[in-house]
């Protein structure tokens, strides 16, 4: 178990509410796109959360993009008991990238060498909830999935995202991030192979080169027109659009990619929609006093845990 304790008081948990429906300092330099390049390490010293927690949750939020992302935050924060221990909370929700039902991707994956290798990292993750893992474990089962991976083409991805669930996220919680993340772009990818009317590859080609074209002549017009002075994007924006209305070839084809995009959205909603209520769900069960802390294991330095 981890020090970490979620909330000195209930002040506290507001202060954060209300700063998260401000879209406040706290907010943005956590939950938007900030956090990827910025320090979040003062949110688990200011409010007890475990930091791998603390860094699921900008992905799983859409970096604050989503329309649900303010209600699923402060739903969230409204559940978590005060002084309870989320570092649990934060493996469990990483494991599901594996092992949820219908999101999870050890259900599109036969058995093989591949499957057996990431069965033991989940098993290390779970032990790790209850006592130290040594960083030569955690090492011995990077190596050997690293050294399947030529084995089985077409699972390079989840490869990779399950490499990065294989470290203590006590000692590297910036793999919760990488984790959310893959896992995000495998769901994006899923719904995109599998939409009702994908393009050939011949329209795949046409709109490209079209879309590089209108780009093109967008700001070559706009460069004509205003010379050295700074291009507006939205007057860029206008011009393309321009091209692509006045080509009935183009049109229908941004007419199809646009409707693709939006399905492929809804789709993703959805997944993250299940993973959001399912932390809220399980927030909800974590006991206020959980176990005193247990012994950690030596920190692992930066260049180690560069290596997989």
């Amino acid at each position: 178990m981890s020090a970490y304790r979620a909330f000195a008081d209930e002040a506290k948990r507001q202060a954060l509410i209300a700063d998260v429906r401000a879209k406040g300092p706290i907010y943005t330099a956590w939950l938007t796109r900030e956090s990827v390049e910025g320090d979040i390490s003062p949110i688990s010293d200011d409010y007890g959360l475990h930091p791998a927690f603390a860094r699921l949750l900008p992905p799983l939020g859409a970096f604050g993009e989503s329309e649900d992302a303010l209600a699923f935050y402060e739903a969230l924060f409204t559940a978590i008991p005060a002084g309870a221990d989320t570092s649990a909370l934060a493996r469990h929700t990483l494991l599901q990238a594996w092992s949820h039902p219908t999101y999870g991707r050890s259900r599109l994956i036969t058995q093989s060498d591949v499957a057996a290798a990431c069965e033991e990292i989940v098993a290390l993750v779970l032990r790790s909830i209850e006592e130290p893992v040594e960083k030569k474990t955690w090492r011995a089962a990077r190596a050997k999935l690293t050294s399947v991976r030529a084995k089985e083409e077409g699972n390079e991805k989840l490869i990779d995202m399950m490499l990065s669930l294989a470290w203590d996220l006590d000692q590297a919680p910036g793999a919760a991030h990488d984790v959310m993340v893959a896992w995000s772009a495998m769901i994006d990818a899923d719904a995109e192979a599998c939409d009702e009317d994908p393009f050939s590859e011949e329209e795949t080609q046409t709109f490209i080169a079209l879309m590089d074209r209108f780009n093109e002549e967008a700001m070559q017009t706009l460069m004509d027109g205003q010379g050295d002075d700074e291009i507006d994007y939205e007057d860029f924006l206008a011009e393309v659009d321009k091209r692509w209305l006045a080509d009935p070839v183009a049109q229908a084809l941004r007419t199809r990619s646009l409707a693709r995009r939006d399905r492929t959205a809804a789709k993703v909603a959805q997944w993250r929609g299940a993973m959001q209520a399912y932390l809220v769900d399980h927030a909800k069960a974590l006991p206020a006093e959980p176990k005193p802390p247990r012994a950690s294991t030596k920190s692992q330095d930066s260049s180690e845990q560069m290596q997989v």
